[in-house]
């Protein structure tokens, strides 16, 4: 079996800030939507399906994001990640796969209090 490289992360973009816009809270799963300006994906609308562990304190989701860059322009991406719980805020991290060929790691903070989600996305291709 063949060794890997090492990882190192570059920035693809400067940090951006998402807005919730909506919220559905279930039993058995809880969906927000954001919407925000992100760099090289331009105006984004996501939508995050959030699954719970046994504690309800995080777990697994998945993500589906459409952007568009300029008015002929529509880039569509879908992630999956884990996320952990502590008070307001969940702390998440998933590999997103964008239909431009290119895979992200995203690190985010969902600030339920404020509405917001402070996302870093780094290059893995």
């Amino acid at each position: 079996m063949g060794q890997t490289k090492a990882l190192t992360l570059e920035p693809r973009q400067e940090q951006s800030v998402m807005k919730i816009t909506a919220a559905e809270i279930g039993e058995e799963q809880n969906v927000i939507h954001l919407e925000g300006d992100m760099g090289a994906y331009g105006k984004v609308y996501s939508t995050l399906i959030f699954k719970f562990n046994a504690d309800r304190s995080g777990g697994t989701y998945t993500a589906q994001g459409r952007g568009f860059v300029d008015e002929n322009t529509m880039l569509g991406g879908a992630g999956a990640g884990v996320w952990k719980r502590e008070g307001s805020k969940a702390y998440l991290e998933e590999v997103v796969n964008i239909n431009d060929g290119t895979q992200n790691l995203h690190r985010a903070v969902m600030d339920m209090m404020n509405k917001t989600l402070v996302l870093d996305a780094y290059i893995l291709r």
